[in-house]
């Protein structure tokens, strides 16, 4: 009989500590940060404050994964959200405190070919939470406090769809 109180107990503060926890999470505010894209446009964190933000990142070394899925996550919301779509921040951003020459070079050359506007993390503000191989994805309310994360290897259908939604709620 004691043992099956102190299990319930346990169970009891740990649902406890798990609904705290989420709450923390979705309280967490959009991080503080200020850089700029690879054409020098300047961005921060007060500056896109007042509109839902898409915020996905990669290290250096997933720049091909971060575009591919970025640029299928940004186009796909502008069909999607059509006339709603400039409600919407989307930021996408590289940890982009260790680089060479041969990486800025590409990037000097990248300018002429109209990319979409990737930032550059040179001091690190973003790079927490990162993970090798994924993009690290999330979506902050006009308050600028977390409603979404998560990593992803890929963008699929399912996962846009996901992604719609939130923002219709949003805007």
């Amino acid at each position: 009989m004691n043992t099956l109180k102190n299990v319930s107990r346990f169970v009891i503060f740990l649902l406890a500590v798990v609904f705290v926890s989420g709450e923390e999470w979705k309280t967490q505010p959009m991080p503080q940060f200020q850089m700029k894209d690879q054409y020098g446009q300047s961005y921060s964190d007060g500056l896109v404050k007042g509109k839902p933000v898409v915020l996905m990142g990669c290290f250096l070394r997933d720049l091909e994964l971060c575009r591919k899925q970025g640029r299928k996550l940004y186009w796909k919301m502008q069909n999607l959200l059509w006339k709603d779509s400039n409600k919407v921040h989307f930021l996408l951003y590289l940890d982009f405190q260790e680089t060479n020459k041969l990486v800025e070079d590409y990037l000097e050359e990248s300018k002429t070919k109209q990319f979409e506007s990737i930032l550059l993390d040179r001091k690190g503000h973003l790079a927490v939470g990162l993970t090798k191989g994924e993009s690290y994805l999330r979506i902050y309310n006009k308050a600028g406090k977390m409603i979404s994360s998560s990593y992803q290897e890929e963008m699929g259908e399912a996962l846009i769809q996901e992604i719609y939604g939130i923002l219709k709620k949003e805007i």
